[in-house]
């Protein structure tokens, strides 16, 4: 057991911190994920790939982890002000360049406010790189609906753009 958390540990990882903003969030997300692994090794088929049934319960992980916030942030009054552990807001790996961390910043940001479905399906596509049909398998959707999806995402996150732009 020791071997496949240290094996998988890096990409589930890397794939969950784009959904969370605290380093404490990171870990326990990691930690759920490989718990519901745990829980879930009876129903894994041999015939499918594991580090791909791994991204999967990732990626479900943090749809979760985005239904719960979703769900806090109708009924928190006031947001937490918890920035103390807070991951960099990096999309993309800017590296040293001031220009490219700043928009990195900016795309994180504009992000956080999409929903959960559509920030987690322009993540998966365009920051790791799914194609639009793996990622329709992964939530049960239709490519076709995949698609509209993304059109639709894409095109939120342009109004959002425009609407920070502005002010």
């Amino acid at each position: 057991m020791t071997t496949l958390v240290e094996r998988h540990q890096a990409a589930v990882a890397r794939l969950l911190w784009r959904f969370v903003k605290t380093r404490t969030d990171l870990d326990d997300l990691v930690q759920d994920t490989f718990l519901r692994m745990v829980r879930g090794l009876p129903k894994w088929r041999g015939d499918q790939p594991f580090a791909h049934w791994l991204m999967r319960i990732a990626t479900n992980t943090g749809r979760d982890y985005f239904r719960r916030q979703t769900v806090r942030r109708r009924w928190t009054v006031e947001p937490s002000p918890d920035n103390e552990h807070a991951l960099q807001p990096e999309a993309i790996d800017p590296g040293g360049d001031p220009a490219a961390r700043s928009a990195a910043n900016e795309v994180k940001t504009l992000l956080a406010q999409l929903p959960p479905d559509e920030r987690a399906l322009l993540t998966l596509h365009h920051l790791e790189g799914w194609s639009l049909a793996h990622i329709a398998g992964q939530y049960g959707w239709t490519v076709t609906a995949t698609k509209l999806r993304a059109w639709r995402a894409r095109r939120r996150l342009k109004s959002l753009f425009q609407t920070s732009k502005t002010s």
